[in-house]
């Protein structure tokens, strides 16, 4: 879990297998409607809480399952739930807690009642002193990450991302699979290549690849033949 986006997608997705209805709101205050049994029963705001519709009456029980579905699913997606920050630290103007500063940006955290500890990244406006570009993270890593990329304290060009990760682990595995040619000394290097992805993407651990093997071997069978 990375990004706002991707906990609203997840959160989201959540809601409708317990039987709600979720969809953009046609209010721009809100994120998302909360539909249930064909009534709208709540909204969920912009800054992450969830309203009920003062004009339904709803049963707790089922207004706070939204809510226990979003906790449950904050913790199922990893989101840090252990405070990342000491009494020494900073506290900014919005409450947040600055955990790091440089070349202008800063990166922060903040304790959110219903996900945990959810981390910032932004510029500070040298006249103003008001955040720019703010992102938004529900990862520690995921932040730090983008933290030092924005910063400079790393360039992002000797970097992957997940998404690249995932297609070099793929193919690694692949060539362990369909290669014969590699040296043992090369095998050994390429297992510790996908070792180390799959510590940086841990969803990749035992994951099954299906190769369809006659295609594979089908040029080798046709000049073989």
């Amino acid at each position: 879990m990375r990004t706002k986006m991707d906990f609203y997608r997840v959160f989201f997705e959540q809601l409708s297998r317990r039987g709600f209805e979720v969809r953009r709101s046609t209010s721009s205050d809100y994120l998302a409607d909360i539909s249930y049994k064909n009534q709208l029963i709540a909204f969920f705001t912009k800054a992450d809480t969830v309203e009920r519709n003062p004009f339904v009456e709803v049963k707790d029980k089922v207004f706070n399952l939204i809510e226990e579905t979003a906790r449950k699913t904050a913790v199922e997606s990893g989101i840090c739930t252990e405070c990342p920050y000491t009494d020494k630290e900073e506290r900014l103007k919005n409450s947040s807690v600055k955990l790091a500063e440089y070349n202008g940006v800063m990166l922060s955290c903040k304790l959110h009642h219903l996900f945990g500890y959810v981390f910032s990244t932004f510029r500070m406006a040298p006249d103003t002193e008001q955040p720019l570009q703010r992102q938004f993270f529900y990862s520690k890593e995921a932040a730090t990450q983008d933290f030092a990329i924005r910063s400079g304290l790393v360039d992002e060009r000797a970097l992957f991302t997940e998404t690249e990760l995932m297609v070099l682990h793929s193919n690694l595995v692949k060539l362990t699979m369909l290669d014969n040619n590699v040296s043992n000394d090369d095998m050994l290097s390429v297992g510790r290549m996908i070792e180390k992805i799959e510590d940086i993407v841990p969803e990749l651990q035992g994951r099954d690849y299906n190769f369809d093997f006659e295609d594979e071997f089908q040029q080798d069978m046709e000049i073989g033949g």
